[in-house]
């Protein structure tokens, strides 16, 4: 890479920048081809012939108007092609990064959030228990339903709210984590028409049918959260699929 870079800055860029090419005569002869093609009437089997010729004389001097196109331009094209292979090669080497240790992160996440969410639970039913005692002492049935009530949430937020949290590293990186939705479709045919049958039923969920008969991404992605999010996991002809990932900010 040293001795390229070396090459690079040895380009001559003023030049490059004043260069200047001079098609003046392939100008004049294409407006001239041009003209006797309009005017040209093929009445005959020598005027057939002219024709003929009138086309290979353009054929030829536009293959010489494109050798001396690739005359010019051919060692910048190797030299472009050169600098994004090895600049390629290294963000490529990069990402590597990230396809071996995000699979580790996200297991390790999978299992903590199991272990989190468990011990919200344990959390939560001792809060429930707490609520039942402290209403068992309410002298009104509105008192016992309303720390009952209050109690519930808070043990519902406090599962739902458990799990990893967006971490910072000492390199100044967030991690955090976003699911992805996905349709994955089988059979098109089959898919469609459980589709609209869905929607038929008075289930649409604000369902973009274009894109998704169309197998548009984005319009399937939408469908697959919609679709997860109301417990609805498969149909005839697709699976909807929700998967973990990470967001490093």
């Amino acid at each position: 890479m040293g001795k390229a870079l070396e090459q690079i800055k040895k380009l001559p860029i003023k030049a490059i920048e004043n260069i200047s090419v001079d098609l003046t005569k392939y100008t004049e002869l294409a407006v001239e081809l041009v003209e006797q093609a309009e005017r040209a009437e093929i009445n005959t089997a020598e005027d057939y012939a002219k024709g003929g010729d009138l086309i290979k004389i353009a054929s030829v001097q536009s293959k010489k108007v494109d050798e001396m196109r690739k005359g010019l331009s051919g060692p910048f094209h190797a030299m472009w092609k050169f600098i994004n292979g090895q600049f390629n090669k290294n963000v490529e080497e990069f990402a590597v990064v990230r396809d071996t240790i995000e699979p580790k992160m996200l297991a390790w996440k999978k299992v903590e959030d199991e272990r989190l969410r468990k011990e919200a639970e344990e959390e939560a039913k001792k809060l429930e228990e707490e609520a039942l005692e402290r209403a068992a002492l309410e002298q009104s049935d509105d008192g016992q339903d309303e720390v009952l009530e209050a109690a519930a949430e808070a043990s519902q937020t406090m599962v739902e709210d458990s799990g990893v949290k967006l971490q910072r590293g000492n390199y100044g990186s967030s991690t955090g984590s976003a699911k992805k939705y996905s349709t994955n479709v089988d059979c098109q045919l089959d898919f469609v028409r459980a589709l609209i049958d869905h929607i038929d039923k008075g289930n649409a969920r604000n369902i973009e049918l274009g894109s998704i008969i169309e197998l548009r991404k984005g319009g399937l992605n939408t469908l697959a959260k919609d679709m997860l999010k109301a417990g609805v996991k498969k149909m005839p002809g697709a699976t909807f699929v929700e998967t973990d990932s990470l967001r490093i900010y």
